[in-house]
């Protein structure tokens, strides 16, 4: 009887450590697990009144399981970086090796990012998209999208963007509908604001701002020295010109 109570209590043992093995294990396994919020760079401070720049955010990678409810007060970070900061404006002093805190922006960039670094060839063009086949809370200004236009209908002769058309013919051309009126891709372009919004859905709702015009997207498009537009952002504006400003399709490029 006692070789009998001590093999059960031997394999009673054995089965409590190898819960505890298991509930240990788990708990490392989680430590590795990482998510990554937005932050800055050790060697910058950021002091009111300056913006959000891309070259200034780092991913900050924090253990899952001791993420709480950090993300009520911070951002995460997403791809190469979470570009629906970019531009804001600090309302607070941040200081170098910090989390980017909801409390550090007041409100979302105030204005369309144009023109930086030099670039004065850069403009912004209104879109206007079909919201009824895609999601916009799920895109955001800094992405790149290309509109799917055409299909319904498309002009008698398309816009040549290797050599000189009529344009006053093209837009007044009749137009063709059917089969032979095909889809094309245009782009990419990258996203200044949809509607009034110009960073983040999430941004603006705890900015507590309203969106509007969600169906016209503006996008950054740029210009010659002749003052002609970009190749694709000539093509588009033709076609968009030919359909009567017809709504177009969202093709969203991986961030």
């Amino acid at each position: 009887m006692k070789g009998l109570s001590g093999l059960i209590l031997a394999i009673g043992l054995g089965i409590i450590g190898a819960v505890f093995n298991f509930a240990y294990l788990t708990q490392k396994s989680r430590d590795f697990e990482r998510v990554a919020f937005v932050g800055i760079r050790g060697d910058v401070n950021l002091a009111p009144g300056e913006r959000l720049t891309e070259e200034v955010i780092v991913p900050v990678e924090i253990p899952a399981a001791n993420i709480g409810n950090l993300d009520d007060f911070a951002y995460r970070y997403a791809g190469r970086g979470d570009r629906s900061l970019v531009g804001w404006t600090v309302a607070r002093p941040i200081a170098g090796g910090s989390l980017v805190l909801r409390d550090h922006l007041a409100t979302p960039p105030d204005r369309l990012d144009l023109g930086g670094d030099g670039a004065e060839d850069e403009r912004a063009m209104w879109i206007p998209v079909n919201t009824r086949t895609f999601v916009p809370s799920l895109v955001n200004p800094g992405d790149q999208v290309s509109f799917l236009v055409g299909g319904g209908t498309a002009p008698s002769r398309a816009p040549s963007l290797a050599d000189e058309y009529d344009e006053e013919a093209a837009f007044n051309a009749p137009l063709r509908s059917g089969p032979g009126a095909s889809t094309e891709i245009v782009g990419p372009f990258e996203i200044l604001a949809l509607g009034n919004r110009l960073g983040s859905a999430e941004v603006f709702r705890g900015a507590q701002m309203p969106h509007a015009q969600e169906n016209v997207m503006a996008v950054r498009v740029r210009v010659a020295d002749d003052g002609r537009l970009e190749p694709k952002a000539q093509q588009l504006w033709d076609v968009l010109r030919a359909t009567n400003f017809s709504d177009v399709g969202v093709l969203l490029h991986p961030r």
